[in-house]
């Protein structure tokens, strides 16, 4: 009986510990996320301020590439009041290359309507590694789930 008890406890604790490794292992993953999400909601909302910049990482973005984007966008587009909102998010595991969550926007703007996508290197601290600027009206494989999209509301 005394061993059956001793059997049984160290069972119980096994299953502990690893509910525990497993629950610290996803609240991780979630903090992850959510800072990743934060840095991009940032750029989003300084997308026309000289201090967004520093957010673009110089090894994925050359300021001659970038700045003309986003000067563009601040000259030609009103950024302060235009109409939209945070549309989903894309998260990509790659097998030998560099796992990434993509954050999906859709705006209407003076300029045009444009879904904004930036895609968050994962792997370590959240970097921004990626910025797309597409039409709205493009079908997007990312999104799934349209109903969310700004043409849907």
């Amino acid at each position: 009986m005394n061993k059956t008890l001793k059997i049984i406890g160290i069972v119980l604790g096994i299953i502990i510990l690893a509910g525990g490794l497993l629950g610290y292992s996803v609240w991780k993953t979630i903090q992850k996320a959510n800072k990743a999400q934060e840095l991009a909601d940032s750029v989003i909302e300084n997308l026309d301020t000289e201090s967004v910049y520093s957010k673009f990482p110089e090894k994925y973005f050359p300021k001659e590439q970038i700045q003309p984007i986003l000067g563009g966008i601040k000259q030609n587009c009103d950024w302060k009041n235009r109409d939209g909102k945070f549309v989903d998010f894309f998260s990509q595991k790659n097998i030998g290359g560099i796992d990434q969550t993509a954050f999906i926007y859709e705006y209407y703007m003076k300029c045009d309507s444009l879904r904004f996508i930036l895609s968050v290197n994962m792997e370590n601290e959240p970097e921004l590694m990626g910025f797309n600027i597409e039409p709205l009206e493009n079908e997007n494989q990312m999104i799934l789930f349209p109903e969310k999209q700004l043409k849907n509301r």
